[in-house]
């Protein structure tokens, strides 16, 4: 089983599960989060719990799983203390991946290793990347973010993940970063847009607060690179919708989709059960059956679409 064989699958039509959340399915299960490190302190802290985390979506039985490594970069661990065991850790979450497949998958299962910008500030300027309540506390240069990228992803792709999934919410210029440190391990890439419709100047933009427009940014990102998929993640379901048609119009290559449930708590310690998710399991499931119809090749989650979310959408896909 090789990446060959997925993208074999996803060329004749197929549609596979991706897992759903990591960090706030890790928070539900009781994984406080960190503000610097969000979930990639829990390499360090919860080993085991990752590990069962990774059993329970394959236990739905989902295609791909995701490393718990979207925050485990360099400057994620250095401030915690942990800098020098960033190897280890990244290591870990592979490994803990590969245990949970080797143990629990009911099908063919492959692992994407996930990359961002998350918790970086470089030069003054605050890189959110995924969550709107980060707080970056550990300022490098370009270059030492440029380097820990590189860094992060060999160290992934040398511990035996399928392919390298580069998830950032930053400008384009930290899109291409995290795109280049990918490509540069010489595993498959997959590339994230986290997009968000903006009502105002009725366009799809890119990031948190980025005003770039989405299909501006998505031809400049493929007149430099191609990747081997392009995702659209950590998104509401609406824009989501509002992007899916530009990204066809540019792309057509395999195209994931992993949604967000539009929750407010993704950093908090602990998750809080009195805040609202947006849209229901089932709700999901029938979003998914019309992005399966229109020729999506894989869909999973992001945060708050967690194991709950995957069960139904694995009865519909």
């Amino acid at each position: 089983m090789s990446y060959a064989d997925l993208n074999q699958r996803l060329q004749n039509g197929e549609c596979l599960v991706l897992d759903g959340a990591i960090g706030t399915q890790l928070q539900r299960m009781d994984v406080p989060m960190d503000n610097i490190s969000w979930a990639g302190k829990a390499l360090h802290t919860h080993p085991d719990t990752i590990r069962h985390m990774h059993r329970k979506y394959l236990e739905c039985g989902v295609d791909i799983i995701t490393t718990n490594t979207y925050a485990s970069a360099r400057h994620n661990l250095e401030p915690l203390g942990l800098g020098d065991s960033t190897r280890e850790l990244n290591i870990r979450g592979v490994n803990l991946a590969l245990e949970a497949r080797e143990r629990f998958a009911k099908r063919p299962t492959w692992i994407a290793g996930s990359v961002s910008n998350f918790g970086l500030t470089v030069g003054g300027e605050s890189i959110r990347a995924l969550h709107r309540h980060a707080n970056s506390r550990s300022q490098i240069s370009e270059l030492q973010a440029i380097a820990n990228l590189n860094e992060q992803a060999e160290i992934l792709a040398d511990a035996g993940v399928d392919f390298l999934l580069g998830e950032s919410t930053g400008s384009m210029q930290q899109r291409q970063w995290v795109l280049d440190a990918c490509k540069r391990s010489g595993l498959p890439v997959w590339i994230g847009f986290r997009v968000r419709w903006n009502e105002t100047s009725s366009q799809v933009e890119m990031g948190y607060s980025d005003q770039s427009n989405f299909a501006d940014g998505l031809k400049q990102l493929l007149e430099t690179t191609k990747p081997d998929c392009v995702a659209l993640f950590h998104s509401t379901v609406e824009s989501t919708n509002k992007a899916l048609p530009l990204l066809r119009d540019l792309w057509d290559g395999p195209i994931a989709l992993y949604p967000e449930a539009d929750r407010s708590d993704y950093t908090s310690s602990h998750r809080d059960e009195s805040v609202a998710t947006e849209i229901t399991p089932e709700e999901f499931a029938k979003y998914a059956v019309d992005w399966k119809n229109d020729g999506v090749g894989v869909i999973g989650g992001c945060c708050g679409i967690d194991i709950d979310f995957i069960q139904h959408l694995r009865k519909v896909i």
